[in-house]
Parts: C-alpha cells; sequence; structure tokens
C-alpha cells in the first residue's frame, strides 16, 4: 500500500528549526568552540560559523558526513570547523583530549533531516523501501531484522514503549501471523499490515496508522534513547564552566529523559535552567517550516560544581 504524495528529490531542502533561539541559546561568542552534535546537512552549524564560533560537526550519517565536507570545504581549511563521523553516544572520544571541559555550547537536534525521511532507507511509510532505517550503515541491526526475528512479545514491548501504541498487541500479533507465512521485507508490506489492524479494530485518528510503528522501530534500531542519554552525560563533561546545552527534542520520549537529565544536575547544584518551560516554534515558523511543529527545546547552563543552582525547571 503505497502513498505517491512523494516530493521531488532535487527539491528536497532540509530547514533547521528555532534556529534564532539555539542561536541565543547558546550564547555564540566569537572564537567559541561548539559542538553540533547531529550535524546533519549543516543548517544549524552555518549559523554558529556565521555568528563567529567555531564548530564540531558530529553525524553518524555517511551521507551527511560526505555533504558537510563539501558545504564546508573553506571552513575545514581556515581550521574554523572539525568534521568528524560518529554518534554521539560517543562525544567524548569525538572531541579532541585538548578541548574537552573547554567546549561553550553542545547542540543536539533530534529531528531527522528531511533527505533522510525521504532517502532510501525505510523510514517513510508513504513509499516502498527496504525495510532497513538504520541511521548508520556500520549498524548491524535493521528493520526488517527487529520485524521478522524478534518474538511477538519483544515487538509488542518496542511498540508499546518506543511507539506508545495502543494497538500494540494486536499489530505485533498480526505481524508473527504474516511473517510465518512470508518474510516481511519492504515498507509498503508492514504499512499494510498495521492498517489492516486500523481498520478491524475500527479506530480513526489524525496521524497515519503506521506513525507510531516506525517511530518505534527507528528507535529501536538505533537504539535512539540509549544514545541520548549517554551523549548528554557526554556533553556535560566536554562543557565548560557556564557552557550551555541545547537539546530539541521532537517526541515526549525524548523531551522525558532531556528534563530529567537537566532536573538531576540541577539538584546536584551542576545546573541553572535557561528555560523554565521548553521553547517551541511560533504559529510562522510552523507555516513555513511544518515539522517545528513538535520541536522543543530545553537549555541548561552548567556551574562550577560550588555554585549553588537557584533556578527551578
Amino acid at each position: 500500500m503505497t502513498i505517491n504524495m512523494i516530493p521531488d528529490k532535487s527539491r528536497v531542502r532540509h530547514i533547521p528549526v528555532l534556529l534564532n533561539e539555539v542561536l541565543s541559546g547558546l550564547e555564540v561568542e566569537p572564537g567559541g568552540w561548539f559542538v553540533d552534535a547531529t550535524a546533519g546537512r549543516g543548517g544549524h552549524t552555518k549559523a554558529i560559523l556565521e555568528s563567529g564560533g567555531k564548530v564540531i560537526a558530529l553525524d553518524q550519517d555517511q551521507d551527511a558526513i560526505t555533504e558537510l565536507k563539501l558545504k564546508f570545504d573553506q571552513e575545514l581549511k581556515e581550521e574554523r570547523v572539525v568534521i568528524k563521523e560518529g554518534n554521539f553516544a560517543n562525544l567524548l572520544s569525538l572531541v579532541d583530549k585538548e578541548r574537552i571541559g573547554k567546549i561553550s555550547g553542545v547542540l543536539f537536534d533530534l529531528g531527522m533531516s528531511t533527505q533522510q525521511i525521504w532517502g532510501p532507507r525505510g523510514f517513510s511509510f508513504l513509499k516502498s523501501e527496504a525495510l532497513d532505517m538504520r541511521m548508520s550503515l556500520t549498524n548491524e541491526v535493521t528493520a526488517a531484522k527487529i520485524i521478522n526475528n524478534y518474538s511477538r512479545n519483544e515487538l509488542y514491548e518496542i511498540f508499546r514503549r518506543l511507539g506508545e501504541e495502543n494497538l500494540a498487541g494486536p499489530i505485533a500479533d498480526a505481524i508473527f501471523r504474516a511473517r510465518a507465512i512470508k518474510r516481511i521485507e519492504t515498507t509498503d508490506e508492514l504499512v499494510e499490515i498495521v492498517v489492516g489492524v486500523y481498520h478491524q479494530a475500527h479506530v480513526q485518528q489524525k496521524i497515519h496508522p503506521a506513525t507510531r510503528v516506525f517511530q518505534a522501530l527507528r528507535i529501536a534500531v538505533n537504539r535512539e534513547l540509549e544514545n541520548l542519554r549517554q551523549g548528554l552525560e557526554c556533553a556535560w563533561i566536554v562543557l565548560r564552566s557556564g557552557g550551555r546545552c541545547v537539546v530539541i527534542s521532537f517526541h515526549s520520549l525524548e523531551d522525558r529523559i532531556v528534563k530529567q537529565f537537566f532536573l538531576n544536575k540541577l539538584r546536584l547544584g551542576e545546573a541553572e535552567s535557561v528555560t523554565k518551560q521548553p521553547i517551541v516554534a511560533n504559529r510562522v515558523e510552523i507555516k513555513s517550516n511544518p515539522a517545528a511543529r513538535s520541536a522543543k527545546l530545553r537549555i541548561a547552563k552548567k556551574l562550577k560544581y560550588e555554585q549553588d543552582a537557584k533556578t527551578l525547571f
């Protein structure tokens, strides 16, 4: 079941969300070093460079790294940007030792780029692709491996816990029955199964029936929540006193982790909250960039350990 509303790839352009708010939150100062932990196609990196900062740009997607090196060729020569391939969970090993504890700001934009969504790795349920969903091709786990090899109960847990899918049980049952007849290899095969479960249950909702299942699989394949927890801990280590940790999340599971991490640092007297409530996009930005609709921005400042944290989240 393929929906043919696919954008022309030549016209696909990723627009960084909450750009002004990110720059303000990072407090970019000329010559300061910043980590863009999810550089993607370089939208936020470019803005930091234009504001006078220097950037360590990280991404686990090999295609993104190739594009970043082409885009920032001159800045690489000028040593104003460093580009490294890797997951932000390994941030400590990706940042040069002499810069650890001296970074002025770390940015995490946890959303997917438009190029990734419409690329050939099976992230979108709107077209037929192989069930891959790997951000990094060095990862051995694919969505197809999970769908075809995991037990019924494991599938249920993934859909329920990572997708917050109310029909996790019936969907896991339907997948289990379908794969006993034939391996499920493509996105449209999976979509057909999920849509069938929704039709049988007579459940209607505003979002596409496969939305939560695809989210859950993507998170599971890429270990996104585990990597986020580790990445935040690493970011705190590389930051200097007064440095900012800026995080844009796009669903409640991510936001919960970020909020709890900042709260823990606050209680330990290691952080000051810059945002009492998460910053969200205004109507103008959402109209021009619909991807910003679900974005939430949280910012915390690292304090010296002996300082008292005075601001509550």
